[in-house]
């Protein structure tokens, strides 16, 4: 068409090569996305029980109380669970929202930059995905952690030793 024509501000786009190939780029954005996601998972995992380990040696006095009046492995492990999962859970629905504020924050100031529209679409699987391995890390962190406390005899934990 452009050898027919005498415009010299015609332009023409192939709108189906152009659409494959910003697919196949956002595919590989996408993987390198879900790869940085996985690596931060991870080493947030392995935080999150090193945390949660160190939180129940500290608190070995309160725990051997508590096994000194007569509560069960059972019990222990429940107080335990409940006490992180609350504190985490309150830590995650901060992040979360600061997280959102920020994100969308960032993507208004870039769609006025560009002057187009603000959309935002929050990664809800992922959040989910996170949501429920730090439950299960935390489970884990506490029968981590309170292992040295069952295997140790209730006076030495009582007097600090």
């Amino acid at each position: 068409m452009l050898a027919v024509t005498d415009d010299k501000h015609l332009m023409m786009i192939d709108t189906v090569a152009l659409i494959n190939d910003m697919r196949n780029n956002m595919k590989i954005i996408d993987f390198f996305g879900v790869c940085t996601s996985i690596i931060c998972f991870i080493l947030g995992m392995f935080q999150l029980i090193m945390t949660i380990s160190a939180n129940i040696k500290d608190s070995m006095w309160e725990l051997g109380v508590l096994r000194s009046m007569g509560c069960t492995r059972r019990q222990i492990l429940r107080v335990m669970v409940y006490e992180l999962v609350a504190n985490t859970i309150s830590a995650m629905v901060l992040g979360l929202v600061e997280g959102i504020l920020v994100s969308c924050l960032s993507i208004a100031s870039f769609y006025t930059f560009v002057e187009l529209p603000l959309t935002v679409e929050l990664p809800y699987t992922t959040i989910a995905i996170v949501s429920v391995c730090a439950i299960i890390s935390l489970v884990a962190g506490a029968k981590f952690g309170t292992k040295t406390l069952f295997s140790r005899n209730i006076a030495s934990i009582l007097k600090g030793c």
